[in-house]
């Protein structure tokens, strides 16, 4: 009879509660019944599946799918949330300095304008990074105002048909320091990225502007080059598009990074 009265007295939630935890009625008369009850409803309390309690329906904890573990399996629900999970593309083991350069604007290195502060003269324009942009072709004539905006590099993807030989002279006697990278195919090939990557890297060459006709190939560019520096391809697409990629080249580099194909292309 005073454990029937004691078990009266409890509200009818707690005592729910209590059963379905597993408790034998003579737990319940001994008054432990309420912290369990109140811990199905807070997942911090004592009673939470993942920490450690005498009637833990988690434990053992090989049982218990938020115990740490030697390796945790790539469908672990705890380490999904984590940075570094399973699903992640790996990055590269070891990535130079050098790779954080373009975004670094920490030490003073002279930047790019942002778009609001460039006209037409220098069409398509994407600020892709602090330290590079990039556009479509600038005329001959238009390589002086390249140069008034405080570029120092022009990395030119444009082939001789495209007129790129007169492009550098023009820009070189406007002071700019002229690469040529002649993209001729779809997209750039991995030679041609890794040519150009320790430009992209080199603070003396900034601020850069990495151009071809509509900027185009200049994004296809940019996307292989965070590719190649440890940025998941999907991102690295994005990347590009965002620098000027548009989808009739982006199938080429979507191949190149072993992506499926757009859909419906």
């Amino acid at each position: 009879m005073p454990k029937l009265r004691h078990l009266a007295t409890m509200t009818a939630l707690p005592l729910v509660l209590a059963l379905t935890s597993g408790l034998e009625p003579e737990d319940l008369a001994s008054g432990d019944w309420l912290p369990v009850a109140l811990a199905q409803g807070n997942p911090c309390a004592p009673a939470n599946p993942c920490a450690p309690r005498r009637r833990n329906p988690c434990m053992p904890a090989a049982a218990n799918p938020c115990a740490p573990t030697a390796k945790r399996a790539a469908g672990s629900p705890c380490a999904a949330a984590q940075p570094s999970a399973a699903t992640a593309a790996p990055l590269p083991q070891a990535l130079p300095a050098s790779a954080a350069h373009p975004f670094d604007t920490l030490r003073n290195w002279p930047e790019v304008p942002f778009g609001d502060a460039v006209d037409s003269r220098i069409p398509n324009y994407h600020r892709a990074a602090p330290h590079v942009a990039t556009s479509g072709a600038v005329k001959p004539e238009d390589y002086v105002y390249v140069a008034s905006l405080g570029f120092r590099t022009v990395i030119n993807l444009r082939t001789d048909e495209e007129g790129a030989a007169a492009e550098a002279k023009a820009a070189e006697a406007a002071g700019l320091k002229v690469v040529r990278v002649p993209v001729a195919g779809k997209a750039p090939e991995l030679a041609q990225v890794a040519t150009v990557i320790p430009l992209l890297e080199d603070p003396a060459n900034y601020p850069i502007l990495l151009l071809c006709h509509t900027a185009n190939r200049a994004g296809a560019m940019w996307a292989l080059y965070r590719a190649s520096r440890g940025v998941p391809a999907e991102i690295a697409i994005e990347e590009g598009r965002a620098a000027g990629l548009k989808p009739n080249r982006e199938a080429r580099v979507r191949e190149l990074l072993g992506l499926p194909p757009l859909a419906g292309g």
